[in-house]
């Protein structure tokens, strides 16, 4: 088993990453989220959880094998991407 971070195995840190994501799409859903409409309410919507299942897969990849750390960037760079944008939502006014 790969170590990681804290020397955890990566497929540790995909298990708490994916109860994140999971708690996060069924209870903690931002009230700004039920007046928005469109692709402003998806991603206030679902973005947070999106960006928990990125983080995920990334972890997961680089539990696989240390050979798939490139594509496990570019995975974390899109969560890093989507939490910006679910950030961007969150605080725009209408």
């Amino acid at each position: 088993m790969i170590k990681g971070f804290l020397n955890l195995p990566w497929f540790a840190w995909a298990g708490l990453a994916l109860v994140v994501a999971v708690i996060y799409s069924i209870t903690l859903i931002p009230k700004e989220a039920l007046t928005a409409t469109g692709f402003r309410f998806f991603i206030l919507r679902w973005g947070h959880a999106l960006v928990w299942v990125l983080l995920t897969i990334n972890f997961v990849l680089r539990g696989i094998s240390p050979n798939l750390n490139g594509i496990a960037n570019l995975v974390a760079a899109a969560g890093g991407v989507m939490y910006l944008l679910f950030m961007l939502m969150a605080l725009m006014v209408k």
